[in-house]
């Protein structure tokens, strides 16, 4: 007997809407507060209607224990299918010219991996590399933290990074790592002329060193004040502007 699979929801205006408007055939239900409906609901429900999709109207309580959030804000989408099913990595390579592209290193809290997905999207990446073991799921509080960031690029989760990253350097992909003691800082960063993969570590222990030593080159971001270091998805948004605004010096 094939076992049941476990419900994919997600919630949040930012993030249902752009999953209406990105790929809607993926949504299997849709659930929303029973009215009044503020402006940005309605909104959502007329996007829903052209595309012919069913309301459900349910009390706010029926929302908070479907996504075990309290901050849903009115409306939860039930998917088909998790946002990383079927993703091909040599597919990708083949057809995606010089890709900008995020590798995390077992990010642990679920509002940091949301928040840096959420810059990554907001900066142009194309594809974001997850570790799957010692790091926390795509949940629905991901979903929401990242506003929508995950309906507007690709996610391939693995368990082997080192692996993924050496069929990147045949690809010809430059490999950037992130460490506090680099001896480059960002801001020194050279025009980059190929794809490029930039490695962000988790919130204690940073990107591990069996990733640095595949590197092509690492930077940090310099401290100018007494802090010892800067929040992961913070440092994440600083780096990958930084390296977009590099990769546009070449074209």
């Amino acid at each position: 007997m094939t076992p049941k699979k476990n419900p994919i929801y997600i919630y949040g205006l930012h993030t249902c809407n752009a999953q209406l408007k990105l790929n809607p055939t993926n949504i299997k239900n849709i659930y929303i507060k029973k009215p009044p409906f503020n402006n940005q609901i309605k909104s959502i429900i007329n996007e829903i209607k052209k595309n012919k999709l069913q309301i459900s109207e349910v009390d706010k309580d029926f929302l908070t224990t479907l996504c075990l959030s309290a901050k849903h804000q009115g409306i939860i989408f039930e998917l088909y299918e998790n946002i990383i099913s079927g993703f091909d990595i040599d597919l990708f390579l083949q057809t995606e010219p010089n890709p900008f592209i995020v590798i995390l290193d077992s990010i642990q809290d679920p509002r940091n991996l949301g928040s840096c997905i959420r810059s990554a999207n907001a900066a142009g990446v194309s594809l974001i590399v997850k570790k799957k073991s010692n790091s926390c799921e795509i949940s629905p509080l991901v979903h929401k933290a990242a506003s929508g960031g995950l309906q507007g690029l690709s996610l391939l989760e693995v368990n082997n990074l080192p692996n993924v990253i050496k069929k990147f350097k045949k690809n010809n992909i430059t490999i950037l790592g992130t460490s506090d003691n680099a001896p480059m800082s960002i801001y020194d960063l050279k025009p980059i002329d190929s794809g490029v993969a930039v490695i962000v570590g988790s919130e204690g222990e940073g990107v591990s060193h069996s990733l640095l030593q595949l590197c092509d080159d690492t930077c940090r971001i310099p401290i100018y004040g007494s802090v010892e270091c800067l929040n992961v998805a913070v440092a994440t948004g600083i780096i990958l502007y930084q390296i977009q605004k590099n990769i546009k010096k070449i074209k």
